[in-house]
């Protein structure tokens, strides 16, 4: 079973009053926020004044750094308040560290926010021509409703051992890909890698690229309720031995794959490879090449809708019985209209050689039935 985000939130960080903490207000200087980072004890909130800050920062203990976004919620605290990197990694989380960034213009820095084995929370933040946005080299975290963007390479990178939810973020305009995961050899208590709810826009590479290396690792994906339009090349890729560069072959990944509720738009390629792949729930709309390639192995595609695609189906295992060939009636949110054959033409529960794959709980959808891609209708 896939954990829950209230699950996985509290394996990170408590909030500030459990730990009763300090509350540390830093304004402009040279080093500062590292002075009162260095200062701080376990459990303060090192709130940063609005301004320009120009600092490369250590997180060495657990506590929350933030704008005063986090007390005000005031969009503007976040574009006001500017760490500049000067092309090196602007916020570390190294292993055994706990820490929540809040609120926080990130930018031109090599990564944004490294978590080097650590354990994050990332919220609220802006992240902005970084070389990447957010780096996991192993460790776990949240990331959530953040705006990541304009990457010299890619939007999220997770490597290593890395157990991570991503979740209601604009992940837009990469060089490289939205989100990259190599799923370098591990075997132990399974990483959950849970992708949903964000807009994948305009990457120039993949929206999600997913890495194989030889044989099968202790993870599992689910990549749900996300739009991913304006791809360059596949919105999900699964690539061979250790490749990044997108050729479209569909690595056989062994390691399962849910891809649920999405919504495919105006992309080069949709979904491509996985020997262990399920895709329910979905809408392919306007794919320039193929919408679905190379689903083998124990893979399958059941009540997903295609439309206006170069072409659907290649070389992959379709439930013909439950797919549609209609337009879907989406409405400039990406959402069904009245009288859209997406709306109810889904399903909540779906087997799989004798296992459950999909088990949505009754107040996960609003009809008789959950709608096609991304969104509900009501």
């Amino acid at each position: 079973m896939i954990r829950s985000a209230f699950a996985l939130a509290a394996l990170l960080l408590p909030s500030p009053a459990q730990e009763g903490g300090r509350t540390v207000r830093v304004s402009a200087g040279k080093g500062a926020i590292q002075k009162a980072l260095d200062a701080a004890s376990p459990g303060d909130v090192i709130l940063v004044e609005p301004g320009l800050h120009q600092e490369n920062l250590v997180v060495r203990k657990n506590l929350t750094l933030a704008s005063l976004f986090l007390e005000s919620k005031d969009p503007r605290h976040v574009e006001e308040t500017v760490i500049e990197g000067n092309k090196k990694t602007i916020v570390t989380v190294p292993k055994g560290v706990e820490a929540r960034i809040v609120g926080l213009t990130l930018r031109n820095g090599d990564d944004g926010v490294c978590c080097d084995g650590g354990s994050i929370q990332v919220l609220d933040c802006r992240l902005q021509g970084n070389h990447e946005g957010i780096s996991f080299e192993g460790g776990r975290g949240i990331v959530r409703g953040c705006l990541i963007e304009k990457s010299g390479d890619d939007g999220i990178d997770c490597d290593d051992a890395t157990d991570v939810l991503v979740e209601d973020n604009v992940i837009r305009d990469n060089r490289d890909d939205g989100l990259e995961c190599r799923l370098h050899d591990y075997k132990g208590p399974t990483l959950h890698i849970v992708i949903r709810k964000n807009v994948f826009s305009g990457n120039r590479e993949d929206g999600v690229q997913l890495i194989d290396y030889p044989g099968l690792s202790s993870r599992a994906f689910r990549i749900e309720r996300n739009v991913f339009v304006g791809t360059a090349m596949a919105a999900i890729g699964c690539m061979p031995d250790g490749n990044t560069k997108e050729n479209y072959g569909g690595a056989p990944l062994q390691e399962p794959v849910l891809v649920l509720n999405n919504t495919f738009l105006d992309n080069e390629y949709g979904l491509t490879g996985g020997d262990a792949l399920v895709a329910a729930n979905n809408l392919f709309v306007g794919t320039r090449k193929v919408a679905m390639r190379r689903l083998r192995g124990d893979s399958f595609a059941s009540h997903n809708l295609f439309w206006r695609n170069g072409t659907d189906v290649e070389d992959s295992r379709l439930d013909e019985a439950r797919t549609l060939r209609a337009d879907p009636l989406l409405d400039a949110e990406r959402r069904p209209r009245e009288g859209s054959p997406a709306i109810d033409a889904g399903v909540a529960v779906l087997d799989h050689k004798g296992r459950r794959i999909v088990d949505l709980p009754r107040d996960a959808y609003a009809g008789a039935a959950p709608d096609l891609g991304a969104f509900e209708r009501d």
